[in-house]
């Protein structure tokens, strides 16, 4: 089935690349659908920008940014960094998306074809699907533009390198442990406390990805699977979650986190969650604990477990913007926000496209050396090593940070 899709987005990509060779390729300005924006070298004129790894040639490098969204204030701060990241390095960095509405994955593939006709150089990419575009994304690159994914992966086959905000397994130690010191005292193996995940979408690949973590670190013998190529095979997971009987690593033997993919992981849709998370707590009454994977449903997580009447046994942690919870941490119900700083991930989903379209970052790379390697990410906390971690084809950020109510002020925005 894999194999398949891939020769229909090959096929499609194949079509796409000839019709907007047809249509002339480049241009000037801002596309249609973006705002162009960046540092005091970035030309305003015409022509198309000669993309692709390594190509980048003379003038200013176009680098086109397409988020999942940008009326959050996650990613507002995600584009904070990333626009820093181009005045830094002199580059034309060329907005793609509503500021002030919701995205989908079609308007993605809308947005890549009009900064493939435009001629960037590079694309900096977070999915929100890990298929519906990979036909624009592969026509980019056949057009020689260097696709670089950040924060959600649109898939190996889709992309040339993927800077990861965070190493997975490291995430999912700390939200399991964070549980186990807030509240596992008050539970045993004989009488574990019922914890539920709460995702955005069934295809959403960097929250599937956390899950896949998860499940093996709260299991002492699953095993994550992998395609040749090096990618989370979520289709064949999903069906060893169905079909296995894992057992609990002793570590967290207090806890049992419900992550069939059918019934309990609650899946918040785009939206707020409000609706999704309230059913199943109502539904579940027994729940002691929500695990967030997402920083669009913080809000709603503590609106349903207070509508619930589910303030004194339940609680919850999870990925969130720390400016975003304060108050739930003040009040309790909230343990510890784990995150990183999205500004940093913007900043390096920037700096990595460039320098990859540039040449100075090229496969087979172990190190990458950007404008935040060797810098504080959070004071006291966490300060990223002198380069950033590079597997394959992969750019870590680096190790999460925890943030507490001592810690939020060192949020960047």
């Amino acid at each position: 089935m894999k194999n398949a899709k891939k020769l229909l987005a090959l096929f499609t990509a194949l079509s796409m690349t000839l019709s907007l060779a047809a249509c002339g390729g480049g241009g000037g300005g801002a596309a249609s659908g973006g705002a162009s924006s960046g540092g005091a070298a970035a030309s305003s004129g015409g022509g198309n920008a000669s993309g692709g790894s390594g190509n980048a040639s003379g003038g200013s490098v176009k680098i086109a940014y397409i988020p999942k969204e940008r009326n959050e204030s996650f990613w507002q701060a995600v584009e904070a960094g990333a626009q820093q990241a181009a005045n830094d390095l002199g580059a034309e960095l060329i907005m793609y998306g509503d500021a002030a509405g919701a995205n989908t994955a079609a308007n993605q593939s809308t947005y890549v074809e009009t900064a493939t006709e435009l001629g960037v150089n590079a694309i900096a990419f977070a999915a929100l699907d890990s298929d519906s575009t990979d036909a624009a994304l592969q026509a980019a690159q056949a057009a020689g533009i260097t696709v670089v994914g950040f924060d959600s992966d649109p898939g190996e086959e889709a992309r040339d390198w993927f800077v990861n905000q965070v190493d997975p397994a490291a995430l999912a130690e700390i939200l399991l442990d964070d549980l186990v010191t807030n509240i596992g005292d008050k539970y045993s193996k004989d009488s574990p406390a019922l914890v539920y995940l709460v995702s955005t979408n069934l295809t959403t690949p960097n929250q599937n990805t956390w899950i896949e973590h998860l499940k093996a670190t709260y299991y002492s013998d699953y095993e994550i699977v992998y395609t040749d190529t090096g990618a989370i095979d979520f289709d064949a997971c999903k069906n060893n979650t169905r079909n296995g009987n894992f057992t609990v690593n002793e570590k967290y033997a207090m806890l049992n986190m419900k992550c069939h993919p059918d019934n309990d992981i609650i899946y918040a849709g785009d939206g707020d969650g409000l609706t999704e998370i309230e059913a199943t707590l109502s539904a579940h009454p027994d729940i002691n604990a929500l695990i967030s994977l997402t920083t669009n449903v913080i809000a709603s997580c503590a609106t349903a477990i207070d509508s619930c009447g589910m303030s004194e046994t339940c609680i919850f942690n999870g990925i969130a913007t720390p400016g975003d919870s304060k108050a739930y941490l003040e009040s309790g119900m909230m343990t510890t926000v784990v995150l990183w700083q999205a500004y940093d991930l913007g900043y390096l989903a920037v700096n990595a496209a460039y320098s990859a379209a540039t040449g100075e970052l090229t496969k087979g790379a172990t190190e990458f050396v950007s404008g935040l390697s060797g810098k504080t990410q959070v004071e006291g906390i966490s300060t990223y090593d002198a380069s950033h971690h590079v597997d394959g084809v992969t750019v870590y950020l680096g190790a999460p940070a925890t943030f507490t109510l001592d810690t939020l002020s060192c949020w960047k925005s």
